[in-house]
């Protein structure tokens, strides 16, 4: 458990949360934004975090080894909602293509 205050917030509802937030995050971006670039920092950013902690993790040990486990756990589940966005962008993508396509043949 988390906790903010008198608040108690469970982990799990916490992180999961945190992930619906970065995929809407990801898709916004992927949809609105141009440049690709753009488009990849929170991917990149969330890789990054995942291998510093897992190399952290690697690295350390005792208590500190199962935090960041923790973290490296908590920032896989960001990049995965990060590729499920660029997921949801291609399919969307392809959609629109195979439509266009189809009102084309009309």
């Amino acid at each position: 458990m988390l906790h903010f205050g008198t608040f108690e917030i469970r982990t799990d509802i916490f992180v999961l949360l945190l992930s619906i937030l970065f995929l809407l995050l990801q898709v916004l971006l992927c949809f609105k934004v141009k440049k690709l670039f753009l488009r990849l920092i929170p991917t990149v950013f969330f890789a990054a975090e995942t291998v510093v902690f897992a190399l952290m993790m690697l690295f350390s040990d005792g208590w500190d080894a199962i935090g960041f486990l923790l973290f490296t756990l908590c920032s896989a589940f960001a990049l995965a909602a990060c590729g499920l966005g660029w997921g949801i962008w291609a399919i969307a993508k392809k959609l629109k293509k195979v439509k266009q396509i189809k009102t084309e043949r009309i």
